[in-house]
């Protein structure tokens, strides 16, 4: 481990050399602030693309240009060179969100889409569990341009052929689905909650008052979820003085726990039909832990409270997303979620931002900065009551 440790800290100061970055902290930051913002807009490119040529084309396209993004990275002269590379692989990263959810309407009936949801983003949680031990592991025999290749490799060679021959826009289009299941499909996808509650979809997204409550509710689900995934291993060590692997085994336990919360909820959403109800008691419960966990005592506890309050962030994450298809219609979801997305991140950019100013403004602790995520969320739950009165 202490051979890795070392390899790692070697590589990224060849890196910062190699790219002219050495004490350049502004252009370090540029790389994740240019992809935040292209991901960002990416969603507002990709959600009518996505309506327009299929889910299946817009993936293929989408994972072409990450392929290319990760292999103009890996033979980058300059940091200029290296932040367009982020700028393609942000607007390449926008695609799957509305390809996502296109794929959820067209394939699951409506009473099935909140569990359908949940399986996909518990990839997002597994994904980047997986890829810190993968990248961790490369960087110990390749250097860092290797690894970059290595992702192209993964995007092209892997990603690319197997999105291209199992995805398919339609059930119709897979010769496995029994005309039985596509009858089910077809049926249930016009039995929506905004024909039976009388909620209006609307032909202009921006002309909605739902699009902006839930663009909102989205904001401060991806402004709690990125501070706590960026901050929460700091605080572990530095607040509470866990060790590495005792913050290493909280953080496993966290997303371990939203792995199997996000099925068990998926299914309970499904049979209730009750989105915003969920999402009500997904975010205050987020917001009660958040700041009760600076009112305990006992560093275990602590740690397994935020863990806790990690779970619901987690949980509210689909049910966001579940809200546009309870406005939208399966040819209309994949922009309409799009610029719920585009909408969103772009507005929670500055969170860990602000996160991390309310640690400084605090002299490195964290108790501001906790309680500003559960004033965000908890504002977020109130949003979602709005909402539930309103049917959804």
């Amino acid at each position: 481990m202490k051979k890795l440790v070392s390899e790692l800290s070697q590589q990224t100061n060849i890196f910062l050399v190699d790219m002219h970055l050495t004490g350049r902290s502004g252009l370090v930051g540029a790389l994740v602030t240019t992809l935040l913002f292209s991901y960002g807009i990416g969603f507002f490119v990709w959600g009518p693309i996505v309506d327009r040529i299929g889910p299946r084309k817009s993936g293929i396209i989408a994972l072409v240009v990450w392929g290319i993004s990760t292999a103009i990275a890996a033979v980058s002269p300059n940091a200029f060179i290296l932040i367009l590379s982020r700028v393609l692989l942000g607007l390449s990263e926008a695609a799957f969100w509305p390809v996502s959810n296109s794929l959820t309407a067209r394939w699951f009936p409506y009473n099935e889409r909140a569990r359908a949801k949940s399986i996909w983003i518990n990839g997002t949680v597994v994904g980047p569990a997986i890829a810190g031990y993968v990248l961790f592991s490369l960087l110990g025999w390749l250097d860092w341009r290797g690894v970059f290749w290595a992702m192209t490799v993964l995007a092209v060679v892997v990603c690319l052929p197997l999105f291209a021959i199992f995805v398919k826009d339609n059930p119709a289009e897979d010769s496995r689905v029994s005309s039985l299941e596509r009858s089910i499909i077809y049926a249930d996808q016009t039995n929506t909650v905004s024909e039976s509650n009388a909620i209006k979809i609307p032909k202009n997204v921006f002309s909605s008052t739902n699009f902006w409550l839930i663009s909102l509710s989205n904001t401060g689900c991806l402004i709690a979820y990125f501070s706590l995934a960026t901050f929460f291993p700091a605080y572990l060590k530095t607040g509470i003085h866990f060790s590495s692997a005792t913050t290493s085994n909280y953080l496993l336990l966290a997303y371990g726990i939203a792995l199997v919360a996000l099925v068990l909820v998926g299914i309970r959403v499904d049979k209730t039909n009750k989105k915003a109800v969920w999402a009500v008691g997904s975010f205050i419960a987020c917001a009660f832990l958040l700041a009760i966990s600076q009112l305990i005592k006992g560093s275990a506890l602590i740690a397994l409270v935020i863990c806790l309050a990690i779970v619901f962030v987690n949980i509210t994450t689909f049910i966001n997303h579940g809200l546009t298809h309870s406005m939208s219609t399966r040819e209309k979801i994949g922009r309409d979620n799009g610029f719920m997305m585009g909408v969103s991140s772009i507005l929670s950019a500055y969170g860990p931002t602000a996160t991390g100013s309310f640690i400084t403004l605090n002299a490195g602790h964290f108790n501001y900065a906790f309680y500003f995520l559960a004033a965000v969320t908890a504002i977020a739950g109130i949003i979602n009551i709005v909402l539930m009165k309103r049917g959804f």
